[in-house]
């Protein structure tokens, strides 16, 4: 229980000096919607509250495995 407390408390934390220190997004609120929305998406953070739609990825080198019937 103290560690999920602790965990949170550093993820508030976190999420209020990230807001500070930008300018886009004025409502707490709205920018950790904006993270939790794009965390696994690599994007900087004056880039989240654009409509850009991301980049499509990059070709990898990875070998598509097509199975036979």
């Amino acid at each position: 229980m103290r560690i999920q407390l602790a965990v949170a408390m550093i993820a508030f934390l976190l999420l209020r000096i990230a807001h500070a220190g930008q300018g886009v997004v004025k409502s707490p609120l709205t920018f950790a919607r904006l993270v939790r929305a794009n965390l696994m998406h690599k994007r900087t953070i004056d880039s989240l509250a654009k409509d850009d739609p991301l980049p499509p990825p990059k070709p990898t080198q990875q070998l598509d495995l097509e199975l036979l019937r």
